[in-house]
């Protein structure tokens, strides 16, 4: 998926908002955006909007000298998480559909997501929560999920954001986990999931966990590990949480199931969705899309 000039002011934004997360020192801030500037200018806005991320996010931690300046942000998260993760633990138990449940819940957890809102705190993490569960997911799309996840006997689970590891795993422990694989960031960026955080949560106690080889949000398969695109590859179901996961992977030709939370215009032009609608999509090998969002 291309970079849309729609997504320009948002980079600069996370620029700007990415400096001062890392320092107070507003030279440095001034430094970075202009940084930042000069490479966006000469950019090839074909490649996908998480390669520009990444950009901006090494830029920031290479001028301020600060190799993970979310981390306390993501720590904060994954307490959070953790401390409701037993009440949701046992709604899925009780639910009519337990796996339908945890899909919800797994979309409901992409609002953790540091790019959208810097400041998220667990007041509203608990309402938007409550405010996404209600939603359904579409029966045939359902349906498709649950094949796809019968048929697969390697799948490839890739994580998005620290403290939505928490509703991943929920999602997880519904499904078969020795086909399982969870996938981490080879490096920090923003407030995506890295071993670390796979380990604070769990997740490495109930599946294999790896990681991608790249500091990049998003999958941007060229800037990943070969050990990473060896798995990739020999996959035959990617469960893809968050939005930047689409945003570099769509174009591919492979059974994947995409798991998100449209977040900007982009997703309005791009798939003709309302920001804030919870997406469920299934992309399939050679055949292009089969199931939407609701």
């Amino acid at each position: 998926m291309k970079t849309y000039f729609e997504c320009l002011p948002c980079l600069v934004r996370q620029a700007i908002e990415g400096a001062r997360h890392a320092t107070t020192d507003a030279a440095i801030h001034e430094e970075v955006v202009r940084g930042f500037m000069r490479k966006l200018s000469e950019g090839d806005l074909s490649r996908s909007t998480p390669v520009f991320i990444g950009m901006v996010h090494r830029i920031v931690r290479e001028l301020t000298g600060n190799s993970d300046p979310y981390r306390n942000a993501k720590d904060h998260f994954n307490r959070t998480a953790l401390n409701l993760y037993p009440q949701f633990k046992e709604m899925i138990k009780s639910s009519a559909d337990p796996v339908e449940t945890a899909l919800r819940l797994a979309n409901a957890g992409n609002m953790i997501d540091m790019i959208v809102d810097a400041s998220v705190e667990q007041a509203d993490i608990g309402a938007a929560l409550k405010e996404f569960i209600t939603i359904r997911v579409p029966t045939a799309t359902l349906e498709e999920f649950k094949a796809l996840v019968e048929r697969a006997s390697a799948i490839l689970y890739l994580g998005d954001n620290a403290g939505e590891i928490v509703f991943d795993r929920l999602l997880i422990e519904e499904l078969p986990r020795e086909k399982i694989t969870f996938v981490v960031k080879g490096g920090p960026v923003i407030n995506d999931v890295t071993m670390i955080d796979a380990q604070t949560t769990g997740m490495t106690d109930i599946v294999e966990v790896i990681d991608n080889g790249s500091d990049m949000p998003g999958t941007v398969l060229e800037a990943c590990s070969e050990t990473f695109c060896q798995r990739f590859r020999a996959a035959d179901l990617i469960i893809s949480k968050g939005q930047g996961n689409y945003e570099s992977l769509s174009d591919l030709k492979k059974n994947m199931f995409f798991i998100f939370k449209a977040k900007c215009v982009v997703m309005e032009l791009h798939l003709g969705c309302e920001i804030d609608t919870p997406v469920f999509l299934t992309i399939r090998d050679q055949q292009g899309r089969i199931a939407g969002q609701p």
